[in-house]
């Protein structure tokens, strides 16, 4: 009976013990996980402000042996087109992402990878790219046909939005100068001021903000004017469009 005794003790002692291996093979893989390829760039948001280039510093990666390659993509689009290679740029080799001022308003998130023959790791890198104040020069039509001619616009109208988030319009018709607020909603710019003609009128002007690069005039601000905004922040009654400039 003891000799029984003894066998089941010493089957217990096995099996605790191979339980133990286990779990400090669990532990190993664990650390050697923690060992895995790591991109990190110095920061990883980065604030500028409208039609602002600029570039990062090359980004950190602890490559086991062999040195890899870098690329990017976005989820955020300029014509439908991935920001990477319109708005964009990385070196392949060193990873450093550039941009030029045509980075669309609003915040962009760029993920970046690193890999080479047997490695790979993503980060992701976020823009805000924040419109200030500016000087513009352009008009206003009346076209709300579904196909609308925005030709047909006159410069005659100077447009300043300023750091305070005041808009101040001057024109020789005073049906278009006024004063009002602006506020950005991501590349979206909506206006809403009151005419300086008495009794003065309330519009709503509702544009996207785009900066150009190699070409005139850098800055284009166009969208629809119009009265009053329904529960969407979208212009309920539109009178026409609208396009501003800057050189």
């Amino acid at each position: 009976m003891k000799t029984i005794k003894y066998i089941g003790v010493f089957l217990i002692l096995i099996m605790y013990a191979c339980n133990n291996d286990d779990d400090a093979n669990d532990l190993l893989v664990i650390d050697d996980n923690s060992n895995s390829l790591m991109i990190t760039y110095e920061k990883e948001r980065i604030e500028i402000t409208f039609l602002e280039i600029g570039e990062t510093e090359s980004p950190t990666v602890n490559w086991s042996e062999e040195k890899g390659s870098f690329s990017a993509t976005s989820l955020t689009t300029v014509g439908g087109d991935d920001l990477v290679g319109k708005a964009v740029f990385i070196d392949e080799e060193t990873g450093v992402l550039t941009w030029d001022r045509s980075l669309p308003l609003g915040e962009s998130e760029i993920f970046v990878t690193a890999s080479n023959s047997s490695e790979t790791a993503t980060t992701t890198l976020a823009i805000k790219n924040t419109f200030v104040k500016g000087f513009f020069v352009g008009g206003f039509n009346n076209d709300t046909s579904d196909d609308p001619d925005i030709s047909t616009i006159i410069n005659d109208t100077f447009l300043e939005l300023l750091e305070d988030r005041t808009a101040i319009f001057s024109s020789e018709d005073p049906t278009f100068s006024g004063t009002g607020t602006w506020v950005a909603e991501g590349s979206v710019i909506l206006i809403e001021y009151t005419t300086t003609d008495n009794p003065g009128e309330n519009f709503v002007m509702q544009g996207s903000m785009v900066g150009r690069t190699n070409v005139l005039p850098i800055v284009l601000f166009e969208g629809r004017w119009g009265k009053d905004l329904n529960a969407d922040n979208n212009i309920e009654d539109v009178m026409g469009l609208f396009l501003f400039e800057i050189d």
